[in-house]
């Protein structure tokens, strides 16, 4: 990733467990896609879960 650039991933809540779709920035920040003050239960702290680049999801499929 080239320096300054952000790198689209997957991040869950470290309180709630809620899912989104992220950006993580070179210093380690990770940012929820489509909102500004972090999970839906107040929380802004967040994991990477995975890249969405290797996440494919499909329609009708089930685990």
């Amino acid at each position: 990733m080239p320096e300054g650039e952000s790198e689209r991933t997957i991040a869950e809540c470290f309180d709630c467990g809620s899912a989104y779709a992220a950006k993580k920035w070179p210093d380690g920040t990770i940012q929820p896609i489509g909102t500004r003050n972090g999970c839906q239960c107040g929380s802004t702290e967040f994991q990477t879960v995975g890249k969405a680049s290797a996440t494919v999801l499909r329609e009708g499929q089930s685990d």
